[in-house]
């Protein structure tokens, strides 16, 4: 990984940890409304999402307000290799810390093919470039489970001043279809 995305991606961290709580629930708030929006217009029947932190875009309310407006939602197990299998979401209460100390599913494993029976996919990101190609947070897990033949549409969420024209871009960066900020839905196509 070259030194710029390094330096980009800790300046992205520092940024989203540094926010102001109350400027980071107005966000929130609004790129959730924007979100349901999406999903109420998409009306996708699966979904393929992650649990973020609580400084990332969507925060704690992310996972239950996508399950609010959708029929099944999946949500990462992080593998040892830096692939990704996937199991149903089943409430807060089936989530419990994982490899890295982020909340996964405890249910059934699905394979990481489970990627290719959904309608649409939320990748994370700290940011993307206004074509969509997205920086995440450096493990290259989501650019792996991406290269994979999926044919959903793949969407991020970001916070204001997260689509940025001068980010590091290397050949496995996978790119994205939608992105969902507090401002609106910006949809990029197909690729």
């Amino acid at each position: 990984m070259s030194q710029a995305k390094q330096e980009l991606r800790a300046q992205l961290f520092k940024n989203r940890a540094e926010m102001d709580p109350t400027h980071r629930a107005k966000e929130n708030e609004m790129l959730l409304a924007n979100l349901t929006h999406y999903l109420a217009a998409k009306k996708p029947k699966l979904v393929a999402a992650y649990v973020p932190g609580t400084t990332e875009p969507g925060g704690n309310l992310l996972i239950d307000e996508i399950r609010r407006h959708i029929s099944a939602l999946i949500l990462p197990v992080s593998l040892e290799d830096r692939r990704l299998d996937w199991a149903l979401y089943e409430g807060p209460e089936s989530l419990s810390p994982g490899a890295f100390g982020i909340q996964e599913p405890t249910g059934t494993r699905l394979g990481p093919e489970a990627l290719k029976m959904c309608d649409v996919i939320i990748a994370p990101a700290l940011a993307v470039t206004p074509t969509g190609i997205r920086m995440g947070k450096g493990g290259g897990f989501y650019d792996r489970a991406l290269a994979t033949g999926v044919k959903a549409e793949v969407l991020t969420l970001l916070f204001s001043g997260e689509i940025l024209d001068d980010i590091p871009v290397e050949e496995h960066d996978r790119p994205v279809h939608i992105i969902i900020t507090p401002a609106g839905i910006r949809n990029l196509g197909a690729f």
